[in-house]
């Protein structure tokens, strides 16, 4: 196999998980690691791996992309993924971990199954960003994985934020934002905003509204297929394409839409998607649940 290791930044335990796989892969497979990082391992590690530089889009004879840390670093990889379907395996060394398949813990266990074929592909949305005039740069990768985030700053004013989708008018946000999140990221931002939770790979975009002065105004969820349409009528904002930070200021008209191309995780049968809610969410855990919990 074919592998890219991804590691959290400046992390030991991402940076000890990765030798631990390198020594257990042994040399049947060819490995690499970001060239950035190559401070962090001995001389012997070195010999047994290759290079990648991280800032460039993947080779797409890669088999898989392994992403050690947390959501975090799996959300950083994709602009090194981008389109290219290479399916991404999160090993998890950071807290939550919605989008990681593999506990640190699990490790031997998770690569013996991913030897054996014993895993499925995720197929997650992503959107896509640009501005009607083609006046905003948002370099090569103008799409999120979780959220787009339009939000407020040097400011404590609200933004008037109109929204139209499919070329019908849908409202006026007086709001401090407007998250418009995937399904995958109806765990991430949108969740602590009181957002819906979402299977990954249900059709539909959320938009939620960031502390509304209208206390009616909800989370909205339209279909996938739908484009939306954004005027943001002030002209000093911030804007976030998951942990991409963009400094607006110029009125502007933000047109998005879902990509053309998912990303593709890796998930294994004893840590899904419903599991990872009880788990990380604590839902069912009641003494009158104990039939259910131990399945």
């Amino acid at each position: 196999m074919k592998i890219a290791l991804f590691i959290s930044r400046k992390n030991q335990l991402s940076v000890d998980c990765c030798i631990e796989i390198i020594n257990l892969l042994g040399a049947d497979n060819d490995i690499s690691i970001d060239q950035a990082y190559k401070s962090y391992f001995s001389e012997d590690i070195l010999s047994k791996i290759s290079f990648f530089d991280s800032s460039k889009t993947i080779e797409t004879n890669h088999d898989f992309l392994f992403s050690i840390g947390g959501d975090g670093t799996i959300l950083r990889s994709i602009t090194y993924i981008k389109d290219s379907g290479i399916p991404i395996l999160g090993i998890n060394t950071g807290r939550l971990g919605f989008l990681t398949g593999l506990q640190k813990e699990s490790l031997r266990k998770g690569l013996e199954l991913l030897k054996d074929n014993k895993y499925q592909i995720v197929k997650r949305s992503t959107i896509t960003i640009r501005s009607e005039n083609n006046n905003i740069d948002f370099g090569e990768s103008p799409f999120a994985l979780n959220e787009i985030t339009i939000h407020r700053k040097d400011t404590t004013s609200l933004l008037n934020i109109s929204c139209e989708i499919d070329n019908m008018y849908h409202t006026d946000y007086w709001s401090d934002g407007l998250i418009v999140s995937t399904p995958t990221g109806s765990t991430g931002y949108s969740l602590s905003n009181g957002g819906p939770i979402v299977a990954p790979e249900s059709g539909i975009i959320i938009l939620n509204p960031i502390s509304p002065h209208n206390i009616n105004m909800r989370p909205f969820l339209i279909n996938d297929t739908s484009s939306i349409k954004i005027i943001v009528k002030e002209k000093d904002y911030s804007l976030s394409l998951d942990s991409r930070i963009y400094s607006i200021d110029k009125k502007s008209i933000l047109l998005i839409k879902k990509s053309d191309f998912t990303i593709n995780t890796i998930e294994f049968a004893e840590d899904n998607f419903f599991k990872k809610l009880r788990d990380r969410l604590f839902w069912g855990q009641d003494m009158r649940n104990t039939d259910s919990i131990n399945k």
